[in-house]
C-alpha cells in the first residue's frame, strides 16, 4: 500500500489549523493534534470529494430558436 507524505488534518483544516499527519505503524494517519484518526482510503475518498466542483448558474442546454 502507498504511503503519503505531509498531509494534513481535514478536521483541523477546517478549523484554521495546519497540523500535518503522522503514520502509525498499522499504517494509520493520527492528528496530533485534535487525535483523528484516518486510514489510507479514507484519505482518498476525501481528497476525491474535495476536487469535484460545481457550476450551477450556467446553462446546461441553450433553448433551440
Amino acid at each position: 500500500m502507498a504511503k503519503i507524505d505531509n498531509v494534513l488534518c481535514p478536521v483541523c483544516l477546517f478549523t484554521s489549523y495546519y497540523i500535518n499527519l503522522m503514520v502509525t505503524d498499522e499504517e494509520f494517519y493520527v492528528c496530533p493534534k485534535c487525535k483523528a484518526t484516518f486510514s489510507y482510503e479514507e484519505l482518498m475518498q476525501l481528497y476525491t470529494i474535495s476536487q469535484f466542483s460545481y457550476e450551477i448558474n450556467k446553462p446546461k442546454h441553450k433553448p433551440s430558436p
